[in-house]
């Protein structure tokens, strides 16, 4: 059992590592569950990236003591379960907050985001831990077995029911800063598998085997350190310099109106702001104006009076705009899309010049709960109406990622929202290297004004990393900005002038920078590195490990 804990080693971290291998039932759980919270605090908008080596090292160490149990698995198990419960719930409590935009309607559900998401996601790292604890050894190795296990699971949660790739450990370190230009080689999920074994490596300085040898506990420290180094090195010498700016005017607007304030103010109200942006603001002919997701609660490519007042106002430059949108499918009934267009001065007769439908829905939100759960149809009819509702209302997806080509606008990626989480969007719709620049729209007023919004646009920012083009970024009552190729923002959105009291309205114009370069993530290995590093770790866990 884990009273019989005796640390070897590094002697400082003997007392420490004791104490928490030595945790057992409630009080294992609730250190766990703190710990994971802990962690938090590593991402937007703090980027605390230091706390992961207390929080992950802990967790290796109670790991330690767990794997001493009769029923080591369950014990594993629950552990890093309990870890990924406060993780979660800390660092997206944020997602409650579209249940209160109609508090009378949806407060009653508020469980799901606080007790239902951190606990389900959650389920993915306990049996990473479980299934690592099979290999647990009281050796170096151990710290070789938990980052390829859990960065194993971080890719499964990326991908599994469409996955929800949000706050990777990876992007704990700050974008647009030299040690996130890694991504721009192996992209994030390799980052993340490096970070896990750089932040938990102080864990092998102590552990339970009565044997000599501090140099050999000391390795995976040693080498997080040449790899913190390297990366900081390399980085550093790839953002020396400011990025030269192109001719391309990118010019962001967004009306900042609350998300709970759009539907009572109407349509009329929100696109009078745009076009007093518009025409109050500077700008020039040739102008590429965005807009955000969203930005106009109408299906705006089939309300002629919004168009015919847009045409009007738009003059000699180009609109890219978010909204809603219908068809008519074959049994007569609505096939609603969330969508990017693009519109010029010529929209009312012509149509638009572009238009990308999002295929990358958020599970349970936009995509119905019915189309991800197995036999969803049919478990939905039996439910009471107002969860029935929530199960089968949703968007229909797109067909894929694509490089949108406009008559004046640079060809570019089109991502809407959810979609910027996604490092595959952007490097799939861009193999042969036709784009110029990514363009981002989000409407972060669903999130509240708190954690979620920072931690939208830090994730966005590696895309920008990974590819290597500069981004346009335009998030209702979120950052609007203009990114370079290395993830650093060239131009922030400010308030605009004389918005309506509670409107956080932003306006921003400057030039588009030039493409960094194709990345080696983008053009040559793409996810392929995290493979070939999860298959090293492996050989050296297996080469290290001891009884």
């Amino acid at each position: 059992m884990t009273d019989g804990v005796r640390s070897h080693g590094f002697t400082a971290l003997g007392p420490l590592h004791e104490a928490f291998a030595r945790l057992t039932g409630w009080a294992a759980a609730g250190t766990a569950l703190l710990l994971g919270a802990f962690s938090a605090v590593a991402f937007a908008p703090f980027h605390f990236s230091a706390v992961l080596v207390i929080s992950f090292t802990g967790l290796v160490w109670m790991l330690d003591g767990a794997r001493g149990h009769r029923k080591w698995g369950k014990a594993i198990f629950m552990r890093t379960w309990a870890f990924g419960v406060g993780f979660f719930l800390i660092s997206m409590h944020w997602t409650a907050s579209p249940f209160l935009v109609e508090p009378e309607k949806y407060a009653i559900f508020l469980w799901m985001p606080l007790i239902l998401l951190p606990a389900g996601m959650a389920l993915i790292w306990g049996a990473a831990g479980a299934m690592a604890g099979a290999f647990w050894s009281a050796s170096p190795s151990r710290v070789f077995v938990f980052a390829l296990f859990f960065s194993l699971a971080e890719y499964v949660r990326g991908h599994l029911f469409g996955g929800f790739p949000w706050n990777l450990p990876g992007t704990t370190w700050m974008p647009g800063g030299a040690l996130s230009q890694a991504a721009s080689i192996g992209g994030v999920y390799w980052l993340t598998l490096l970070t896990i074994f750089v932040v938990s490596a102080p864990a092998a300085l102590v552990d339970t085997r009565d044997a000599r040898g501090l140099a050999v506990r000391m390795l995976p420290t040693f080498a997080s350190g040449i790899l913190i180094a390297l990366g900081w090195a390399w980085g550093a010498q790839r953002i020396a310099e400011p990025s030269p700016l192109s001719d391309t005017v990118v010019v962001l607007m967004d009306s900042g109106v609350s998300q709970d304030e759009k539907w009572k103010v109407g349509p009329d109200a929100i696109l009078k702001e745009y076009i007093k942006m518009l025409t109050t603001e500077d700008g020039a002919p040739g102008d590429i104006i965005i807009w955000p997701e969203g930005a106009i609660p109408v299906n705006l490519l089939q309300d002629p009076n919004a168009i015919d007042i847009i045409d009007a106002y738009l003059g000699p430059r180009v609109l890219i705009v978010g909204t809603t949108r219908y068809e008519i499918t074959d049994d007569s009934q609505r096939a609603y899309f969330n969508s990017l267009t693009v519109l010029d001065q010529s929209a009312a007769r012509s149509g638009p010049l572009a238009l990308y439908d999002k295929h990358r829905l958020v599970p349970f939100g936009e995509l119905a709960a019915a189309e991800i759960v197995p036999f969803g149809r049919y478990i939905s009819g039996i439910l009471p109406g107002a969860m029935q509702q929530m199960a089968t209302d949703g968007f229909r997806p797109g067909p894929g990622p694509a490089v949108i080509y406009a008559d004046n606008v640079p060809p570019f990626v089109a991502m809407i929202c959810y979609e910027g989480l996604y490092p595959s969007i952007p490097r799939d719709a861009n193999l042969n290297g036709r784009a110029d620049w990514l363009v981002v729209i989000s409407n972060d007023g669903w999130f509240g004004g708190g954690m979620g919004p920072a931690q939208h646009y830090a994730q966005n920012r590696y895309r920008a990393i990974e590819t290597g083009l500069p981004m346009a970024r335009v998030a209702s009552r979120g950052a609007s900005a203009i990114l370079d190729g290395y993830g650093r923002e060239v131009l922030r959105g400010a308030p605009a002038a004389d918005a309506p009291e509670g409107w956080n309205a932003a306006y921003g114009r400057g030039r588009l920078p030039v493409p960094a370069g194709v990345t080696i993530y983008q053009h040559r290995i793409g996810i392929v590195l995290f493979w070939l590093t999860l298959c090293l770790f492996a050989g050296l866990a297996f080469a290290s490990w001891r009884r």
